[in-house]
């Protein structure tokens, strides 16, 4: 799948039905209201649900795979925007992340571009080489 910053939006919202109650919250449309049509609109919410994926013991795990897959899409795109999309909006979070948790994503669910991508995160933010 090509993705472009262009169309993201439109993209999330086709292959994420479920984002659609996340982005009617009161702080979403407000964010709406400041960004427009921005693609950074759509990012917020669907971090809520990838990291609710990751929270809630008996929460849907297709769903989970599902938006690591999508972030691997987005890394691997030709678009350099929509790269830079994933790796401020779903990447960068994943450093605020309970040691457990953050440990689980790194080795477990991150796919290889997007490992590839938060190890350069790491040497920027100078973390420590034993976390992952």
């Amino acid at each position: 799948m090509e993705l472009h910053y262009e169309t993201i939006n439109l993209t999330v919202d086709e292959i994420f039905p479920e984002i659609n109650k996340y982005t009617k919250s009161s702080e979403q449309k407000k964010l709406s209201a400041e960004l427009g049509d921005s693609p950074y609109f759509y990012f917020p919410a669907l971090w809520m649900l990838l990291n609710l994926t990751l929270t809630e013991k008996d929460f849907n795990n297709t769903l989970r795979d599902r938006i690591f897959t999508f972030m691997e899409e987005m890394a691997i795109s030709e678009d350099k925007r929509v790269v830079e999309l994933v790796t401020v909006e779903m990447l960068e979070p994943i450093f605020g992340l309970d040691f457990e948790t953050y440990q689980e994503v790194t080795k477990k669910f991150l796919l290889s571009t997007c490992k590839k991508i938060h190890q350069k995160q790491k040497k920027f933010f100078k973390e420590s080489d034993n976390i992952l």
